[in-house]
C-alpha cells in the first residue's frame, strides 16, 4: 500500500509544470471532483477507486484555484504506517475533501480550521465505509476522532491539535510541492 502514496506523489512532482500551464478548474472539472470524492467516500474499495484517486491527486495538484496544505496532526499515523492497506488510502482522502470544502465553500477557503475539519470529515465517511466491508478494521486514532465528531467537538480538536495549521509558514507542503 506504500505504493499508492509513492505513486500520487510521484504525480505531484510531474504535476508543476502543468499547474502553470494551464488555466483555473472548470465547473465541469469542480462537478466531477465533488462526486467522485463522495463515491470514494462511500466506496472507497470499489473498483476503478484507484484511477479516481489518481485523477483527483493530479487535478488538485494541477489547478492553480484550489490549494490543498497537509498539516501535522491527528491523521499522520496512517501516513506514517506503511504496511497497512488502509491507511494510505485513507490519509489521502483527506487531501480530497479539503478540495471539496474549498468548491462547496468558496467563501471559507481561508478558515483553516475548517478545511482541515472537512479533510477528516471525509476521511470518517470513508473510515465507516471500510469498516463495514472490514468489521475488524480499527484505528484507535480514528476512531476518537469520530466520536470527537459525534460529540461536536471534532473542530475543537482540530483547532487544539492542529494549531500550526494557523501559522501559514508552519504548514505542510502542498501536493504539487510534495516529496
Amino acid at each position: 500500500m506504500r505504493r499508492i502514496l509513492v505513486a500520487l506523489l510521484a504525480l505531484a512532482a510531474l504535476a508543476p509544470s502543468a499547474a502553470r500551464a494551464r488555466g483555473p478548474s472548470t465547473p465541469e472539472e469542480r462537478k466531477r471532483a465533488v462526486e467522485t470524492t463522495r463515491k470514494l467516500e462511500k466506496e472507497p474499495l470499489a473498483r476503478g477507486a484507484m484511477d479516481a484517486r489518481k485523477w483527483l491527486f493530479q487535478w488538485i495538484v494541477e489547478i492553480p484555484d484550489v490549494n490543498v496544505r497537509s498539516c501535522t496532526g491527528p491523521l499522520d499515523v496512517l501516513r506514517e504506517d506503511e504496511d497497512d492497506q488502509y491507511a494510505q488510502l485513507l490519509y489521502v482522502q483527506s487531501v480530497f475533501g479539503m478540495a471539496v470544502f474549498q468548491i462547496e465553500n468558496p467563501k471559507k477557503e481561508k478558515d483553516w480550521v475548517a478545511v482541515q475539519t472537512a479533510g477528516i470529515e471525509s476521511v470518517l465517511r470513508a473510515y465507516d465505509s471500510m469498516r463495514k466491508a472490514d468489521s475488524e478494521l480499527r484505528y484507535k486514532a480514528l476512531d476518537r476522532l469520530e466520536k470527537a465528531r459525534k460529540d461536536g467537538k471534532l473542530a475543537a480538536v482540530v483547532k487544539k491539535e492542529m494549531a500550526s495549521c494557523g501559522n501559514p509558514d508552519d504548514m505542510g507542503p502542498a501536493p504539487s510541492d510534495a516529496i
